[in-house]
């Protein structure tokens, strides 16, 4: 393999990758996306762990409706909800990951680049926003403007699913464990973040909690916000 070749997946990183496939970027880089494995144990559990995640989104989801996947990783969640009718688009800001998305799984949805830290959202536009293991991966002066860039960009009556892992260090800051995380949140500082924009009474939270093959529990936390 050329040194100038972009790998991701296998062991590597926080997107998950469902296929092989090598392919060329449009300005000619070569990308080798290797299927993901070795993050756990128990790659069935992990596998059905992030594409479960989806499956919240889709309670708010029908036909027609205009979904936004914001990060959409590799864009399985595309596959997930295309039984359930829904005009996706997904938007992520690797570019390599972006390109295997499109290739992978155009049949479901739209791919774009996006960033969460200059969103550039068109408003009234989505009917229900999913930024499920986002927000956490971005410095904490960028995540209240994202959130008022999501209530923006909702239609009304539209639902924000968000997530965010509880702070292992039981303070909200930069994780001690996942170099990825750059501002994990407490469960009361994950709410007051979201009431600054949504009403308090229209958001909910459910608590997940999953076992690592090692016997460690984490919590993650997911917020539904419907905009009124």
């Amino acid at each position: 393999m050329s040194e100038d070749t972009i790998i991701l997946g296998g062991d590597v990183g926080e997107r998950v990758y469902f296929e092989n496939l090598e392919f060329s970027m449009p300005d000619g880089k070569k990308v080798k996306i290797v299927k993901s494995f070795g993050l756990s144990e128990d790659m069935p559990n992990y596998f059905a762990r992030h594409k479960a995640r989806y499956y919240l989104s889709g309670l708010f989801c029908s036909p027609g409706r205009v979904v936004l996947d914001f990060p959409c990783g590799s864009g399985y969640g595309s596959k997930v909800l295309s039984d359930l009718g829904v005009i996706y688009e997904g938007r992520e800001i690797d570019l390599p990951t972006m390109e295997y998305a499109k290739r992978v799984y155009s049949q479901y949805g739209t791919f774009a680049y996006g960033d969460l830290c200059k969103p550039e959202l068109p408003e009234n536009h989505y009917d229900v926003i999913n930024c499920v293991e986002g927000i956490e991966h971005v410095d904490h002066e960028y995540q209240e403007p994202a959130v008022k860039a999501f209530y923006k960009a909702l239609k009304k009556g539209g639902t924000l699913v968000i997530s965010s892992p509880d702070a292992t260090s039981g303070v909200s800051g930069q994780s001690a464990t996942n170099p990825w995380h750059k501002w994990e949140m407490t469960k009361d500082d994950f709410i007051e973040l979201l009431a600054t924009t949504f009403p308090r009474e229209e958001i909910e939270l459910v608590t997940r909690k999953w076992t690592l093959p090692s016997g460690k529990v984490l919590n993650h936390f997911y917020c539904v916000c419907h905009k009124p």
